[in-house]
């Protein structure tokens, strides 16, 4: 299996707060080991680390070339592309163009809801995931998310490099044909 043969059938944007020290790294080559077509990092209110336009240009290329050999290592039809840091206010408006948002939550309630919202992901053409930082969303910025769906992950809390992985192997599970 190479080339197109190993993408997903859906487009899917990871949103991630950043996280702090090098983990946005790891998270990388996991989200693209798992079919992800791009990542944003994205600033949000509890985010610790706050990158000024000239660090983080540097990240972002770095970031870069870590999603390449990660494409390369899982012979991925394209090569996943991580986007300059937006904030969160930025991607508020992008996201209203994606057909299902789905929005990691530990205020969500219940996994069933969960589950038919992951069946909703069927035929998307487009998928968003937002994963909160380390100390989660402010409650102001699920608010903020008018189209995203909050979902549970479990009775547990997942670390904020954990929950896109979950989200993804999830939908990597349910859309792979």
């Amino acid at each position: 299996v190479h080339g197109m043969e190993t993408e997903l059938p859906a487009k899917i944007t990871l949103y991630q707060g950043l996280p702090k020290g090098d983990k946005m790294e790891m998270i990388i080559q996991k989200a693209i080991e798992l079919g992800v077509t791009e990542i944003v990092p994205t600033a949000m209110k509890r985010c610790v680390v706050k990158l000024d336009a000239k660090k983080a240009a540097k990240k972002v290329s770095r970031w870069n070339t870590i999603a390449l050999s990660a494409a390369k290592q899982a012979k991925r039809g394209i090569i996943p592309e991580v986007r300059e840091v937006r904030s969160f206010k930025e991607i508020l408006e992008e996201v209203k163009d994606i057909e299902l948002m789905l929005v990691p939550y530990e205020e969500a309630k219940g996994m069933q809801e969960s589950k038919e919202l992951i069946n909703k992901a069927k035929g998307k053409k487009s998928i968003g995931i937002i994963i909160g930082p380390e100390g989660g969303f402010e409650k102001e910025e699920i608010e903020q998310l008018k189209g995203g769906k909050t979902m549970s992950l479990g009775k547990r809390i997942l670390r904020t490099e954990t929950a896109g992985m979950t989200v993804l192997s999830i939908l990597m599970f349910t859309i792979e044909e």
